[in-house]
């Protein structure tokens, strides 16, 4: 009991005061390791003839040993002094990297907590719509987009591609707004990083996914710009209009009347205008249908359904799939399958994207 105090001292809280000292005067494990190798080191280096020595007097045996150390040749003596340095600068550099030393923390949470990328949004609203939208643009790229199309795209968008299974091989990491995709032929462009990239590099939206802010666009990359995209896209037009309604003369192909009219208005890829006047120089077949898989944008159609109404329609199809499958690229579709459909069989033949200009450039699609 203290003078002047007339409560007792509860029992047993002398000893906890006493074990409480003892832990806050013992350093971590840390210092405690980095002391030891520092010594360590310092003996070694007093070994081979650095540090203080002692020259008066009568020498001890431990001091004869220490001079024969230092007599060894000068070159080993180095080397050993090297290897210290280099054990003594490793310690210290876990030490801090794993947060050891006080007033240090781990160098990894940090980056990661700081891994705010141009293309992300990081703790903004609207997270989880912008994760939702970028997930849906990686799954279609990756079921639709060319498997030769080099994607420029920003680290997070990088990310859920490669997670939707496309090689890194064919991913550019843009780090920045003012990086530039030149050499990629698709560009991923991010709501936050969204300015003069898109008329410089790529004006042809192919698809998109969200909006407002969580708005994520997949765009065709296209040498030099938005100025020469558009003349080279009015002169595409008038080559598939042309052809368009070089098919629609041919009577060994059938359309109907929607078909009809966007063969007319010139909004059928170049490659199924092709693909379809080959088919029709050895068989007899009806279109049933153009479609497109490219949501939020306004794209040609680069996917066709065909049935045939011959005696041996099911033979000619098969035929016709061969054909198609057989063709090099750019004219090699990326799917191509005879289905069943309403008790018909149906060939269903769909290009990849992006749709490429000036193709017809050359061709004739005559009867």
């Amino acid at each position: 009991m203290g003078e002047g105090n007339s409560d007792p001292v509860p029992p047993g809280s002398i000893v906890l005061s006493k074990a409480a000292a003892r832990r806050a005067a013992q350093p971590s494990w840390g210092r405690v390791l980095a002391t030891t190798v520092k010594l360590a080191a310092l003996r070694g280096l007093r070994a081979i003839g650095f540090g203080p020595r002692r020259t008066a007097g009568r020498l001890s045996p431990g001091q004869y040993r220490l001079r024969a150390w230092q007599r060894r040749p000068v070159a080993w003596r180095w080397r050993l002094s090297a290897l210290l340095l280099a054990l003594v600068l490793i310690t210290v550099a876990v030490l801090r990297v794993t947060g050891v030393f006080p007033g240090t923390a781990s160098a990894l949470p940090r980056a990661a907590a700081a891994g705010s990328s141009p293309g992300g949004n990081a703790g903004a609203p609207g997270t989880s719509s912008l994760s939702a939208a970028r997930s849906q643009a990686a799954a279609w790229i990756a079921a639709q987009v060319s498997g030769n199309a080099i994607l420029a795209c920003y680290p997070d968008m990088c990310a859920a591609l490669q997670a939707q299974g496309v090689a890194a091989g064919r991913l550019m990491p843009l780090q920045d707004s003012a990086a530039s995709p030149l050499g990629a032929s698709v560009m991923v462009t991010s709501p936050l990083v969204r300015s003069q990239l898109d008329d410089e590099y790529a004006p042809a939206l192919m698809a998109s996914f969200g909006s407002g802010g969580a708005r994520i666009e997949v765009r065709a990359a296209v040498p030099g710009g938005a100025a020469a995209y558009q003349a080279a896209l009015r002169a595409d037009l008038a080559s598939r209009r042309s052809a368009g309604a070089q098919l629609l003369r041919n009577w060994r192909i059938q359309f109907t009347a929607p078909d009809a009219a966007q063969l007319r208005a010139g909004e059928v890829d170049s490659r199924l205008l092709a693909t379809l006047a080959a088919l029709a120089s050895q068989y007899t077949f009806r279109v049933t249908s153009f479609s497109d898989a490219s949501p939020g944008a306004r794209v040609l159609f680069r996917e066709v359904t065909i049935t045939s109404e011959a005696r041996n329609g099911a033979a000619d199809l098969g035929a016709a799939l061969a054909i198609v499958r057989a063709q090099a690229p750019p004219y090699l579709p990326a799917h191509a399958v005879v289905q069943t459909a309403g008790g018909q069989p149906a060939l269903s033949i769909e290009f990849a994207a992006p749709s490429p200009l000036g193709l017809l450039a050359a061709v004739s699609l005559g009867k």
